[in-house]
């Protein structure tokens, strides 16, 4: 899959809220829950192959999971 040139626009605020007690305040990949590790919402499929801020395609991951997954897709 090729990078596409897409400007990556911010998340609201009120949608990593939503994300957050979604995914129950923790990361979707191990488990780690707040506030024992601190959470970040991110990508499914990166931004740059042309994803969108549309829920489904954000999830709660901790620092490690997400440097781990870079810029791949699960």
């Amino acid at each position: 899959m090729s990078h596409l040139n897409t400007q990556r626009v911010p998340i609201a605020k009120s949608t990593r809220y939503e994300i957050l007690r979604r995914d129950n305040h923790s990361c979707r990949y191990c488990g780690a829950k707040a506030p024992f590790v601190t959470l970040h919402i991110h990508h499914v499929i990166p931004v740059s192959f042309g994803a969108t801020n549309d829920p489904s395609n954000l999830t709660a991951s901790c620092p490690d999971c997400n440097m781990a997954k870079s810029n791949g897709v699960p």
